[in-house]
C-alpha cells in the first residue's frame, strides 16, 4: 500500500505579486494639449487664468499716511457691489500684513456701479464680511464720462 501525502503552503513570493494594473486605475491623459484660450459661444474668447501676485509692497499702514479708508466704497463692499473677484488673487503688503489688493481693471475687480478711478490700488480689509473696509490713496478723482 502506498502512501501520498500532499503538503500544501501558501507563500508569497515576487513571482506570485500582481504585476499589472487594471487600465482604469491609471489617470486619463488629456486628449489634446493647447496653448491658445478656449472658445466661448457668442464669439467671446475666454481669457487665460490670472496669475497670482503682489500689486503693492510699502512700509505705510492702513489709515495713517497716503491710506485713507473711503466710506462709500466700505458700504458698496459690505453689500457685495464693490469686491475683489477672486478673495487675496492679488494682495497688497504693507508694514508686513497682506491684505486683498484690486485695480479698477474688470479682471480683478466686481464694480457693477462703475465706481472705481483709473490707475488706483483698492487695499480690502476684511472683504466678505459686515466689517468690509476698502483703502486707497490720495482723494478719488470721479471717473470721466
Amino acid at each position: 500500500m502506498v502512501v501520498l501525502i500532499l503538503s500544501l503552503t501558501w507563500t508569497w513570493s515576487a513571482e506570485a505579486e500582481i504585476s499589472v494594473t487594471h487600465p482604469r486605475h491609471y489617470a486619463t491623459p488629456p486628449k489634446r494639449v493647447t496653448t491658445k484660450p478656449a472658445a466661448v459661444p457668442h464669439g467671446k474668447v475666454r481669457l487665460p487664468p490670472i496669475k497670482p501676485g503682489v500689486l503693492l509692497r510699502s512700509d505705510d499702514t492702513l489709515g495713517t499716511g497716503n491710506w485713507n479708508l473711503d466710506q462709500v466704497l466700505s458700504e458698496y463692499c459690505r453689500e457685495g457691489k464693490f469686491v475683489q473677484k477672486r478673495d487675496r488673487r492679488y494682495t497688497a503688503v504693507l508694514n508686513g500684513r497682506t491684505y486683498g489688493a484690486a485695480t479698477s481693471s474688470r479682471a480683478t475687480l466686481y464694480d457693477p456701479r462703475g465706481v472705481a478711478a483709473p490707475d488706483t490700488v483698492y487695499v480690502f480689509r476684511s472683504q466678505g464680511t459686515s466689517r468690509c473696509r476698502v483703502y486707497h490713496r490720495g482723494q478719488l478723482q470721479p471717473p470721466a464720462g
